[in-house]
């Protein structure tokens, strides 16, 4: 994949990204970039915020393999760019930390509408513009988790952005908003950079009956291909990442990919009926990101609290959830909220997350 791949406009199908947000130890994530480049693959997606994932890219990849084999996506946290002497500290620190000279993709990261007055505050757009110029990233665009207006807004203020990142999959798209901002991105033709296709998983781990609605109609395929699959055949993505943490993810996604196969309109009409089954199931939309645990004052194990009661719903076997749950430090627990929000304006998936830890904490109560 190259940088004329990602850009393009009329892609067959969204290549296979490597989404560096939740990676295992230095070991298994080595192992798991020389698999994915060995396959014909190149594109390696990570933040500045994403603890210890930059410093993983330098010892997994960029001090191991030579530079022009590899494209580099990493973001600037606008929360955190205040002005352009920050601009540049995050930007120094980012390179420094992924062991690179430039970034091939250079995104704003998280646009919303706090994030957007952030940027505007803070001049990264126009300082961004320049670091391009500087030779300093190649390429520079925007991930976003706004509303449709702010989508398009951004896309006609801001033409020099080439590309945007977006969310979509098939809950969000078909159950959602998701679709509209595929349009409008496909309006103001930029190429699209494909993320969460799987929902931070827990498109890939769903209830009994859900699940047995995809394995009957294909017993050897995994239940997040059909979600990776879904999402790549969506118009205009040119690149899907994939949050892969472990090994068995990543040799699930090179299958799926070995060839890739479009989903067809029978394989939509199955997608349509496991949305009816898992409407029946009311889990938290949860994509354990972690955004929110900085800001939290009581330092509450959120994206646990959310994951365990997810896998309780679930009806997930062989698991002591109770316990798993109790064994969460005594005063992180979702009950020991103290309903702050703090957490809430980081949430890219707009969860009223106090809300949900009250369900959680009756829940675990019961």
């Amino acid at each position: 994949m190259t940088h004329q791949d990602v850009l393009s406009l009329n892609p067959k199908y969204a290549e296979l990204g490597f989404g560096l947000m939740r990676l295992p130890s230095i070991e298994e994530t080595t192992k798991m970039v020389d698999m994915y480049l060995e396959a014909g693959f190149n594109y390696f997606d990570t933040a500045y915020v994403y603890g210890g994932s930059e410093e993983k890219l330098k010892q997994a990849l960029s001090s191991r393999h030579p530079r022009d084999t590899f494209l580099v996506a990493d973001k600037i946290p606008p929360w955190m760019a205040s002005d352009r002497k920050a601009c540049d500290k995050l930007l120094g620190e980012s390179l420094k930390r992924c062991g690179l000279d430039y970034i091939d993709f250079y995104l704003v990261h998280s646009l919303d509408e706090g994030n957007e007055r952030n940027a505007v505050n803070g001049g990264v757009y126009e300082w961004i513009v320049q670091q391009k110029k500087k030779g300093l990233c190649k390429h520079i665009g925007f991930s976003f988790h706004g509303t449709t207006e702010l989508l398009e807004h951004l896309l006609t203020v801001h033409p020099e952005m080439e590309f945007v990142q977006l969310q979509l999959n098939y809950v969000d798209v078909m159950r959602g908003k998701a679709g509209e901002l595929q349009e409008v991105a496909l309006k103001h033709k930029k190429p699209i950079i494909v993320m969460e296709p799987v929902k931070g998983g827990t498109l890939a781990s769903l209830p009994p009956a859900t699940e047995a609605l995809f394995k009957e109609s294909s017993p050897d395929s995994s239940v997040a291909s059909w979600a990776m699959r879904y999402a790549a055949s969506l118009s205009g993505g040119t690149c899907l990442l994939s949050g892969m943490s472990n090994i068995a993810q990543m040799e699930d996604n090179l299958k799926t990919y070995s060839p890739f196969k479009r989903i067809s309109q029978a394989e939509l009409e199955i997608i349509e009926k496991a949305l009816l089954e898992l409407s029946k199931v009311a889990m938290i939309q949860c994509t354990y990101c972690k955004y929110c645990l900085p800001d939290c004052p009581e330092n509450i194990e959120i994206p646990v609290c959310f994951n365990l009661y997810n896998d309780s719903k679930r009806g997930a076997a062989g698991w002591n959830l109770q316990g798993l749950y109790n064994a969460i430090t005594e005063g992180r627990r979702a009950g020991d909220c103290v309903a702050c929000g703090a957490c809430i304006a980081r949430c890219p998936q707009k969860i009223d997350i106090p809300k949900e830890l009250e369900t959680v904490a009756r829940h675990f109560s019961n």
